[in-house]
């Protein structure tokens, strides 16, 4: 014990408590936007690991593409929207709703709009709405809201206007309901706003307006205390989330099985019985109806299954629910295991403290996992990890300063790996978001060394290191001066891209004149005395142009920017093809067309994967 209070046991403590106290008042006075979207990445898979169960009551009519099959080349219309409509209502559905907008075309006389009129004031009905800037138009009839005492309204409940339904329509129908949903900074859709306030009235989403209609009947839903919260049946639900009601977004799975194709519907193939008594939502899978959202389970979910997800939710009383009060708790927690940590850091030899981290991190997640699974309530675990880890790194570094600081220098180095221009990127503007998918148009160069195969077995590894450390600084110079990017090097092969990350006017000459360039520089290099002596290999070269998809791959482990597309595989075909032609320079079909330098053309030759294909070198 007595070595634990030395200066040497003292300071890793001290870091780790300095730290924990920073970290856990951050934690708590941080505007919760601060860490968005790994907190919300984190909330996502919490509610996928522990999906909600699925609801029987509920039932969605797709209008698909077998719905648009079944009409033979005719687009669907008001017309078969009314038979449908008339369809769903002999069936005797407990409620109606329609994640569509009928907006537009609203003459009385027209037989078609007497026809959907008549079949939605057959059946509870819920016509959707969405936000206009043109305030002073009606929204049409709203279901009862109750707001108790001192209650108070979330201020992003109040909007200017609407795009309703046409009058005769809304005259026929019970509700008139909100179908927005407005996504976060990621574009997904994680919340929905369940009331919206227009000229004095309260309007509620889709979702709710439906389970109003179908379940809840004479007891509306209440608004409560000053958080505030919602009353919806069984459930009461914390609005302190931006006055929005979170859903689960639902997987393949789950849709598929309260799914009816419209085309169904109409052909009579589905039972009466199948639609008797349930919540009916209506709307479309199909992109050409514009409803495809980003959600937790699927890059795009058709939104009326996003308000189908929603009402599961508030027929199951529970759901996802991120409150005010829960970051007080999550900086005491992060307070708790930084100061574990930093006793830890005293006693343990660094590979138990990194266990006890791991540990730590682990218990973490399942604490949150725990949580959610009783009372749907989200906690934070990323934070809380990522504050442990920030903990961990600061006590460890603290005791192991040597160590740290080779670590640092390791980071560096690795970050080479990454291309110049897209470390400029970052460097430049941090704030930048991850660089995504991109189709360009690029030129792709590959090299490399003749013989090196044998070479490496023929001299000693230290000197070989040292020519290749001369060779790629002087090659990737060249073709950096050139505005090339170099995409990696592997082994003794340097893979570059011209035309990428950023735009090159006249890539295709650029890398051919730049393949020429490391021609004459390597052979030159080959004759100073230390390649010359051992007999330093020709630099066979490889050029294609054409389309690619350029990206980060790689997410919380090894990130990497390349290219991948033909071009760029053809390539590395033609730089091997130059053994065979007793050629330094290859050049593919695309690339030697677009080229104004003047080139030769050495016939058509089999390529590796790729058949017969016209061949340029560079003389």
């Amino acid at each position: 014990m007595r070595g634990f209070w030395t200066g040497q046991a003292l300071k890793p403590i001290q870091f780790g408590v300095w730290t924990t106290a920073a970290l856990a008042l951050s934690v708590f006075f941080l505007p919760q936007t601060a860490l968005e979207g790994a907190r919300e990445f984190y909330f996502d898979a919490l509610t996928q690991v522990l999906p909600q169960q699925h609801d029987d009551r509920i039932v969605v009519v797709d209008i698909d593409r077998a719905a648009l099959a079944a009409l033979n080349g005719r687009p669907w219309s008001r017309a078969e929207t009314a038979r449908l409509t008339s369809a769903i209502a002999a069936a005797a559905p407990a409620a109606l709703a329609f994640d569509l907008v009928f907006s537009a075309d609203c003459d009385t006389a027209n037989s078609v709009n007497e026809e959907l009129g008549l079949a939605l004031a057959a059946v509870p009905t819920a016509l959707g709405f969405l936000v206009s800037d043109r305030p002073g138009i009606g929204a049409g009839p709203s279901l009862p809201l109750v707001a108790a005492r001192k209650a108070s309204l979330p201020s992003g409940w109040f909007i200017d206007g609407v795009e309703a339904a046409c009058p005769s329509f809304l005259a026929a129908a019970k509700v008139s309901a909100g179908t927005f949903l407005i996504g976060d900074g990621d574009a997904r859709v994680r919340r929905v706003q369940p009331y919206s306030i227009i000229a004095g009235g309260a309007y509620p989403a889709l979702s709710l307006a439906a389970v109003q209609l179908g379940v809840l009947k004479a007891a509306p839903p209440v608004l409560e205390g000053t958080s505030p919260g919602l009353r919806v049946g069984t459930g009461r639900f914390d609005l302190s989330d931006g006055g929005n009601l979170r859903f689960v977004a639902s997987g393949a799975q789950a849709q598929a099985s309260r799914t009816i194709s419209a085309a169904d519907v109409l052909s009579g193939k589905v039972a009466g019985e199948r639609l008797a008594g349930r919540i009916v939502f209506v709307g479309s899978s199909l992109p050409s109806f514009g409803g495809l959202r980003a959600t937790a389970s699927m890059p795009l979910e058709p939104s009326v299954q996003i308000h189908a997800d929603l009402a599961n939710g508030l027929l199951a009383g529970s759901l996802p629910q991120r409150v005010s009060s829960a970051v007080r708790y999550e900086a005491l927690y992060v307070l708790f295991c930084g100061l574990l940590l930093s006793l830890a850091a005293a006693r343990l030899r660094p590979s138990g403290l990194a266990a006890s981290g791991l540990a730590m991190t682990g218990l973490t997640f399942a604490l949150t996992l725990a949580v959610y699974a009783a009372s749907g309530l989200l906690l934070d675990g990323m934070t809380a990890s990522l504050a442990t880890a920030a903990i961990l790194t600061v006590v460890t570094s603290s005791q192991y300063s040597r160590v740290r600081q080779a670590e640092r220098r390791a980071r560096a180095r690795f970050g080479q790996y990454l291309p110049k221009s897209v470390v400029d990127r970052y460097l430049d503007a941090p704030e930048t978001a991850r660089m995504a998918g991109e189709a360009r148009e690029v030129t792709a160069l590959f090299t490399d060394i003749e013989g090196f195969s044998s070479l490496a077995r023929r001299i000693d590894p230290k000197m070989l290191v040292g020519l290749l450390d001369t060779y790629f600084s002087e090659v990737n110079a060249l073709i950096e001066k050139r505005g090339g990017m170099i995409d990696k090097v592997v082994g003794d092969a340097v893979h570059a891209l011209f035309n990428a990350p950023e735009d090159l006017e006249g890539h295709v000459d650029i890398a051919i004149s730049c393949a020429g360039e490391i021609r004459l520089l390597t052979e030159e290099m080959r004759q100073r005395p230390a390649f010359a002596a051992v007999s330093f290999g020709r630099t066979r070269i490889g050029i294609e142009t054409g389309p690619a998809i350029l990206g980060e791959i790689g997410l919380g482990g090894k990130l990497d920017y390349t290219a991948h597309g033909e071009a760029v595989n053809l390539a590395a075909r033609l730089q091997e093809a130059n053994k065979r032609h007793q050629t330094s320079i290859l050049i593919g079909p695309a690339a030697g067309k677009r080229s104004s330098l003047t080139l030769r053309g050495i016939g058509e030759h089999e390529i590796r994967d790729y058949g017969e294909l016209a061949l340029y070198t560079l003389d």
